[in-house]
């Protein structure tokens, strides 16, 4: 679980030691460093499965962890993906301190946005993914079958923005 620099800086080198440069990215922009590890389900080749993919990427900016972003997607039609972004401060200031989660692709798509300070539990509903995706024949087909629950992550909807906010008290 990455919740600290130290913990991202962890992550990045023990990833490194296991996988190399085979499934891991390094970028970087300025002051910004993005680190992105990247799995893709190679049996889709066969065609017993859909093409899916699973993405984390780590970005630091001056050194400090600034955001963790986890993706999943499905190939299948039409496309089916989830978008997970938690941000942390990392002396910028301005983190919103709520949850919000797009509904604009419903029901394929989803985009969960929220601050390193969410309360566990729902930071662990709002990371809860269904890796049974990358191997399971035709499972995922819309956002919820990617991350169950995506919408009641125990929040209250916004209907003038089309999303739902959760204050964070």
């Amino acid at each position: 679980m990455i919740r600290t620099t130290a913990d991202a800086e962890r992550e990045i080198a023990a990833w490194r030691r296991r996988s190399g440069n085979q499934f891991w990215v390094e970028s970087g922009e300025g002051s910004e460093k993005t680190y992105k590890a990247q799995i893709v389900n190679g049996i889709a080749r066969l065609g017993f499965v859909e093409l899916t993919e699973a993405t984390v990427d780590v970005t630091m900016h001056d050194g400090d962890l600034r955001r963790i972003t986890v993706t999943e997607w499905t190939a299948c039609y039409p496309l089916v993906s989830v978008w997970i972004q938690e941000w942390f401060d990392a002396g910028l200031g301005g983190v919103p301190n709520r949850l919000l989660v797009s509904r604009t692709g419903q029901p394929s798509g989803a985009a969960v946005i929220f601050p390193s300070s969410l309360c566990d539990d729902r930071r662990t509903k709002a990371f809860a993914f269904n890796t049974k995706c990358l191997v399971q024949p035709s499972l995922c087909k819309t956002a919820t079958d990617i991350l169950p629950g995506v919408w009641q992550l125990d929040s209250d909807i916004d209907p003038d923005s089309n999303r739902e906010t959760v204050h964070l008290n």
